[in-house]
């Protein structure tokens, strides 16, 4: 059996990597991971070059260019005197360039967070936790084009009739798609090493204490995570298009769910104390409450603020098993009992 299911996921490989989806959600998983770790690179830079501003207005009526100044502290620490603006008196340099002493220490923290967000190991897990939210979608929208396709060309009457098992089938394509979920993280983990390696040489000297707290034992179990995180919603996009016999109905319940759930979520957990438990055992908010519980709260949070608590890591991965188990039993148990039509078009 194990060597039939393998033989059907090597044809269903054989059938999706001719399609252009999979390589186009692969692309988009990929350029949004990189523009997190640019982002954080080009930030940095900024940062490190101004070293904290301030501006000085004219008093009174000036001259022309003399109606304000940018005041930069790495100018004022290095003993550039800067042309100041009319009615300003010299003595609040001396003010400022204390200012920027206490500033300088307040900055190495902060310079050491955002240098290890884009250089490795700790860009590795902030690369995984934006393409595991992005995946969400994508991976949704990849398994229910997967399996309601089938039903919509009318191709899957013709499949079955030449001897294939019902289960046999369903199961290839879900190892599939999980393996190729799998691999999308491995993609962005290799192109993140390489865009981590150049960004950390143009940034040239880090910060004093960099790296930061995260090592390659976080970034290894953060892939683990990231992996785990995106199988609840492969078995909710095939246990709709099941149903449904619709990729359309697959992709729109999956996504609009994730949605429906954040906004609900934020407005009920504001107004009354009892909803708390319940949101405890909603699919998105497991997710999230898995992401964050290894240090990706501010990648995986909910789209609104106010969500309350989030459970805990193991409370999260029962939920989240729970949810692949029953929505898997009910996509065999429907895929192994319906008719199977023509062409729906859907």
């Amino acid at each position: 059996m194990i060597g039939h299911v393998s033989n059907l996921v090597r044809w269903e490989w054989f059938k999706l990597r001719r399609r252009w989806m999979p390589w186009i959600l692969l692309a988009i998983m990929v350029l949004f991971s990189q523009l997190f770790i640019w982002g954080s690179f080009f930030s940095y830079r900024n940062q490190v070059q101004s070293g904290g501003e301030f501006f000085l207005g004219a008093v009174g009526a000036g001259g022309p260019g003399k109606r304000g100044v940018r005041v930069s502290c790495n100018d004022l620490l290095a003993g550039r005197i800067p042309d100041l603006p009319a009615g300003i008196d010299p003595g609040v340099l001396e003010q400022l360039r204390l200012s920027c002493t206490r500033m300088t220490v307040e900055r190495q923290e902060q310079l050491r967070e955002m240098y290890s967000g884009f250089t490795l190991p700790g860009s590795i897990p902030n690369a995984l936790g934006v393409a595991q939210g992005m995946g969400l979608f994508l991976i949704a929208i990849l398994a229910a084009s997967t399996l309601g396709t089938e039903f919509g060309w009318g191709t899957l009457r013709a499949v079955l009739v030449r001897g294939t098992g019902r289960w046999q089938y369903l199961a290839a394509k879900l190892v599939l798609i999980t393996l190729l979920a799998g691999a999308a993280l491995v993609v962005v983990a290799v192109v993140t090493l390489v865009s981590s390696a150049a960004a950390g040489a143009l940034a040239s000297e880090p910060p004093a204490g960099a790296p930061g707290p995260l090592g390659w034992n976080a970034a290894m179990m953060n892939f683990g995570k990231a992996w785990f995180g995106l199988l609840p919603y492969v078995a909710l996009a095939a246990c709709v298009s099941i149903l449904t016999a619709s990729s359309a109905a697959g992709m729109a319940v999956a996504l609009g769910y994730y949605f429906a759930e954040q906004i609900v979520v934020a407005i009920f957990i504001n107004l009354f104390d009892w909803f708390q438990p319940v949101a405890n055992y909603l699919l998105g908010r497991n997710i999230s409450a898995w992401m964050t519980g290894n240090q990706q709260a501010s990648l995986r949070g909910g789209l609104l603020t106010g969500e309350g608590a989030f459970p805990g890591d193991p409370h999260a991965f029962l939920v989240l098993m729970a949810y692949i188990l029953v929505l898997g039993a009910i996509a065999f148990y429907r895929f192994q009992r319906r008719d199977i039509t023509g062409a729906s078009g859907t």
